[in-house]
């Protein structure tokens, strides 16, 4: 009686251990179903969840979420232009990219020194995480 019981709850063990193995990472799929979702969402969405995002990590005053909210808003309307226009040039590219560095700057006026550092590390990690689940690219 005591094997039977020590080799069930083994067996059980083991069947949990191998479930837990089977778990995938992030897929191409998972990560197009994302990019879906938020092209799906509206730059209001967008913003909110930016801002809420900011207001827990910084710890935004209530008037710094006010202005915080306005300059997300303002920007995510941008983005949404730029990806509703369907170019993927360098033109386009480097118009992101000064749309993101004006963003900074309003940023960087509205938050403290000490948020902004963060901010700015908060932001580094993400563009960090979505170059690692792109994975290798062939530059030309």
């Amino acid at each position: 009686m005591k094997t039977n019981l020590m080799l069930t709850v083994l067996v059980g063990a083991f069947v949990s251990v191998q479930a837990y193995a089977q778990t995938t990472p992030p897929t191409a799929d998972n990560r197009a179903e994302r990019r879906e979702r938020m092209a799906a969402s509206t730059p209001e969405q967008r913003a909110e969840r930016q801002t809420a995002q900011m207001k827990t990590q910084l710890a935004l005053t209530a008037e710094q979420e006010k202005s915080v909210a306005a300059i997300n808003l303002k920007y995510a309307q941008e983005a949404q232009k730029m990806m509703t226009s369907g170019d993927r040039n360098r033109g386009m590219m480097k118009q992101a990219r000064e749309t993101m560095e004006a963003k900074d700057g309003e940023l960087k006026a509205v938050l403290s020194k000490d948020q902004y550092q963060q901010y700015v590390t908060m932001r580094d990690e993400q563009r960090n995480r979505m170059r690692e689940g792109r994975g290798p690219r062939n530059n030309r």
